[in-house]
């Protein structure tokens, strides 16, 4: 049976596991390991400020979307996180979890959700265009990583 939950702290190793298991090409470039990920998500956690939805198949977390209820402008919010596990994609799970979000988001009076993706994720990129999202801007060294591509491109949806 598939549906979408709210996650928490009791959730952190399967998020973990589909984070290292989505092959997020800037974590593959960056070689982190599974407890690395483990770290970043428990302490993005920690902070307080991402709101954790995940894709549960069957018994099995698959995906999940994180939302930061503000962003710069009048009522928007952002999309902070989507993952979906390698062996899943293409299969409209990340379709379904940025619907639910977006849902989620106009119920909570938000009028534009807005995402960050990097700039060399080209299929991320396409992927927010066919769900109706816009580019709006591109923002030079946004990620400070010591290699690769530290650009972001910029995307909004108006709901």
């Amino acid at each position: 049976m598939d549906k979408i939950i709210k996650l928490d702290k009791r959730h952190l190793e399967q998020l973990a596991d589909v984070d290292f298991e989505c092959a997020h090409s800037v974590d593959v470039q960056r070689n982190l390991s599974r407890e690395d990920m483990k770290e970043y998500i428990l302490q993005r956690i920690n902070k307080k400020q991402e709101i954790f939805f995940g894709y549960k198949q069957n018994d099995e977390l698959i995906g999940y979307v994180t939302m930061i209820p503000h962003f710069p402008g009048y009522k928007h919010c952002e999309v902070y996180w989507l993952a979906v596990k390698k062996k899943v994609q293409k299969q409209g799970i990340g379709r379904k979890l940025m619907r639910f979000i977006e849902e989620y988001a106009k119920e909570k009076g938000f009028r534009k959700v807005c995402l960050y993706n990097g700039k060399e994720m080209k299929e991320a990129q396409s992927f927010y265009e066919r769900i109706g999202y816009k580019l709006i801007n591109e923002f030079k060294g946004y990620y400070g990583f010591s290699t690769g591509s530290t650009t972001a491109v910029l995307f909004a949806k108006s709901l």
